[in-house]
C-alpha cells in the first residue's frame, strides 16, 4: 500500500486550514533530516497535545500555526534515546507544574544523575529505568510541593542509592597517585590494584603503598613481554617461573622488541627498589617523602605500561 504524503497527513490532521509555504517546506526538511515514519509519529503525536478544538469542535488559525511552531521539537525530542526522552518530559512536567521557580537545567542534571546512580547502585537495564521514570518519578515529579522539595528529594534518592551500593569490600580512594581515569576500565583485578596504591597512600600506609607498587610494575612488566610474544626470555632456566624483576629490568632496559620509552627504563629500578625495601628490610620504614616526589615518574612508568602490556588500548 503506498505511503500518504506527510503534507498529505498534516492537512488532513489540521482541515480545514493549509500549510503555508514555510511549513510545507519545514515539512519536508523534517523528513529529509529525521524520516517520514519518525515525522508522521510525531505528526499525530504533537496533534493530539496542541491541535486543540473548541466547543463547537472547530480548529483556530493560532492553534494551528503553534502546531507547526512545536512540530520539529517534537521530532527532535522523539529522535533522542528512550531515556533521555523521559528526562525531557518529566523536565516538562516539572517545569509546568511550577512554572515560578523550576530550574529546567538543574532539573536535567538531577534526573541524568538519578538514573546514573540507578545503573550503579542497581545495574538496571533501560526497561526497568523507563518504568521507573514513567512511574514513580512522574508522579513524585506532578504530587511535589515546589522545587526545593522536588530537588531535595530527587538529591536524596541518588545519595541513597550511591551508599546503599558500598560495603565492606569498597576500596575508598581519591586517585592520589594514580587517577582513577587511568585504570577504571582496566580488568578487575588491576582495578583493585591500583585502588590499593592509592587508598594505602593515602591513609599513611607507605611501606604498604611501596609494595603494591612494586608488584603492579611487576604484573604489568610479565604482560608486556607475553603482548610482546618474547615471554620466554624473562622465563628461569628451569623454564616454569619468570626471573626476579631486578633481572625483568636489565632485560627490559635493552631489549628493543619491548621498546620501552627513557624514562620508564630509567625509572624503574627505583620502584622495584623501594618495593623490596619495605617487604625485606627490618631496619626499613617507607615514609611519604620517600614517595611524593616520584608519584609523577611512576603514574607515566604505569600509563606506559598499561598500553605496552595490552589491557589498555
Amino acid at each position: 500500500m503506498r505511503k500518504k504524503r506527510i503534507e498529505t497527513i498534516v492537512k488532513e490532521l489540521i482541515h480545514p486550514f493549509l500549510p503555508n509555504d514555510r511549513e510545507k517546506l519545514k515539512l519536508k526538511c523534517l523528513v529529509r533530516k529525521y524520516g517520514y515514519e519518525l515525522v508522521v509519529d510525531s505528526a499525530y503525536a504533537g496533534a493530539e497535545q496542541y491541535l486543540v478544538h473548541d466547543k463547537q469542535g472547530q480548529l483556530n488559525e493560532k492553534v494551528v500555526r503553534n502546531f507547526f511552531n512545536q512540530l520539529g521539537g517534537i521530532v527532535y525530542n522523539k529522535s533522542l534515546p528512550p531515556i533521555e526522552q523521559e528526562i525531557r518530559h518529566i523536565n516538562s512536567v516539572g517545569k509546568s507544574t511550577f512554572p515560578e521557580d523550576w530550574d529546567s537545567r538543574k532539573g536535567k542534571i538531577l534526573l541524568h544523575n538519578y538514573v546514573t546512580a540507578l545503573k550503579y547502585s542497581r545495574d538496571w537495564q533501560e526497561k526497568t529505568i523507563l518504568d521507573d521514570l514513567r512511574g514513580d518519578t512522574l508522579r513524585y515529579t506532578r504530587g511535589s510541593k515546589n522545587w526545593s522539595n522536588w530537588s531535595e528529594m530527587m538529591q536524596a534518592w541518588i545519595d541513597y542509592l550511591y551508599n546503599s551500593k558500598k560495603d565492606s569490600s569498597t576500596i575508598e580512594q581519591s586517585g592520589t597517585i594514580l587517577p582513577e581515569g587511568l585504570f577504571v576500565k582496566l580488568p578487575s583485578n588491576f582495578c583493585s590494584i591500583c585502588k590499593q596504591i592509592n587508598a594505602s597512600y593515602e591513609n599513611n600506609l607507605y611501606d604498604c603503598t611501596a609494595v603494591m607498587m612494586r608488584r603492579l610494575l611487576e604484573d604489568l612488566l610479565v604482560l608486556s613481554y607475553q603482548n610482546a610474544e618474547i615471554e620466554n626470555e624473562i622465563m628461569a632456566n628451569d623454564g616454569k617461573y619468570h626471573v626476579s624483576l631486578d633481572s625483568m629490568i636489565k632485560n627490559a632496559v635493552t631489549n628493543s622488541k619491548l621498546a620501552l620509552s627513557c624514562n620508564t627504563k630509567n625509572d624503574m629500578r627505583h620502584f622495584k627498589d623501594l618495593g623490596n625495601y619495605s617487604a625485606h628490610k627490618i631496619w626499613y620504614n617507607c615514609t611519604k617523602e620517600d614517595l611524593e616526589p616520584h608519584i609523577h615518574k611512576y603514574r607515566v612508568v604505569i600509563e606506559e605500561l598499561f598500553y605496552k602490556s595490552g589491557i589498555k588500548k
